[in-house]
C-alpha cells in the first residue's frame, strides 16, 4: 500500500487554489483503492490549517492563541504526526512557503517525504476562483494580484475559523515561494498537461514521488478521476468541500475559458502583474 512505503513522513500537496489539487487527491485515492474513489472520503489526511488537528494534537484550544501564536506551533505539530504516524501523510495546502518570525517555515522539512507542486493558468484561475467562492472575477483578479492575500482571514487575528488564516500570497509569490530554494524535493505538475497528456503526466509523478505502481494501476485511477466521472459524483453526492451548495465544485474541466470570461483589463492586469512567472512555465 501506497502510504506503508515511507511511514514517519509526510508528502504535500501544494498549490494556489483551483489548480488541480483535489484532483490530484482524488486520483491517489483512486490508485490506493484499485481504481475506486468516493470524493467525500478522499484517502488522503487533510489540510495544514485545519484546527482541528492542530487542537487534538496540540490538546490547546486554539481560540485562546493569537494566529501568529499558532502558526510558531504548526511546524512542530506536524513533526509530531509524522513521527508518530507508521505510514505516510498526504497533506493538502495552499499557503505560500514562507518562513514565520522564529525562523522557521511552518512545514517540516526533516519529516518530508517530497511535495508535488500544482500550477495552472492564473487567467483561468480567476474565473474559476471566483465560482468557488462566489465572488466576481474583478475581485478574484484583485486577489490573484495582492501579495498579502490570505484565505480564512481571523477577525482580530483570532483563531474562530475552521481553518487558520492560510497566508496565500498573490499568484506569483505563491508559485516562487514552492519552486525557489524549498528544503526537500518540490515536483512541479501543470494543470493543462494533467488535462492534455493525463497518463504521462500522472505516471511521471508517481515516478518522482517513488511510489510502486503499475501502468495498468495508473491508467485505472486515471479513469476512475476524469472529470466527468468527479463531477458525476458530486452531482449525485454532493461534496463535503465546496464553500457553498448551490455551486458546483468540478466545474468545467477545461483550459481556455479565460477568453470568453475575462475582460480586456483584467487579462491585462494578471498578464502585467505575473508575466515572468507565466511565461517560465508555458503561460505566454
Amino acid at each position: 500500500m501506497l502510504k506503508k512505503l515511507y511511514p514517519h513522513k509526510i508528502l504535500w500537496l501544494a498549490s494556489y487554489p483551483k489548480s488541480g489539487n483535489t484532483w490530484f487527491r482524488a486520483f491517489l485515492s483512486a490508485l490506493m483503492n484499485d481504481g475506486e474513489v468516493a470524493i467525500n472520503k478522499l484517502e488522503t489526511d487533510g489540510i495544514i490549517s485545519a484546527r482541528e488537528t492542530f487542537d487534538v494534537v496540540s490538546d490547546i484550544d486554539s481560540m485562546d492563541l493569537y494566529d501568529e501564536e499558532a502558526k510558531l506551533m504548526v511546524n512542530n505539530i506536524y513533526t509530531h504526526i509524522a513521527q508518530s504516524s507508521d505510514s505516510l501523510r498526504i497533506i493538502k495546502t495552499h499557503d505560500a512557503y514562507l518562513t514565520e518570525k522564529n525562523g522557521t517555515s511552518i512545514f517540516p522539512s526533516e519529516v518530508t517525504h517530497c511535495a508535488f507542486y500544482f500550477i495552472r493558468n492564473p487567467l483561468d484561475v480567476a474565473g474559476s476562483l471566483a465560482s468557488h467562492m462566489r465572488l466576481s472575477i474583478e475581485e478574484c483578479v484583485n486577489i490573484m494580484c495582492d501579495n498579502n492575500a490570505t484565505l480564512a482571514t481571523q477577525k482580530n487575528n483570532l483563531n474562530k475559523n475552521k481553518q487558520f488564516r492560510v497566508n496565500m500570497g498573490d499568484w506569483s509569490t505563491n508559485v516562487t515561494s514552492w519552486t525557489n530554494g524549498v528544503p526537500f524535493p518540490v515536483h512541479v505538475i501543470r494543470y493543462e498537461d494533467m488535462l492534455s497528456n493525463p497518463f504521462e503526466t500522472f505516471s511521471k509523478a508517481v515516478s518522482q514521488a517513488k511510489f510502486n505502481y503499475s501502468p495498468e494501476e495508473i491508467s485505472r485511477a486515471i479513469k476512475a478521476t476524469s472529470f466527468d466521472q468527479l463531477k458525476k459524483q458530486e452531482t449525485q453526492f454532493g461534496f463535503v468541500e465546496k464553500l457553498t451548495r448551490d455551486v458546483q465544485f468540478f466545474r468545467s474541466g477545461t483550459m481556455g475559458n479565460w477568453e470568453k470570461e475575462l475582460s480586456p483589463v483584467q487579462i491585462t492586469k494578471i498578464m502585467q502583474t505575473h508575466g515572468d512567472v507565466m511565461s517560465q512555465y508555458g503561460y505566454i
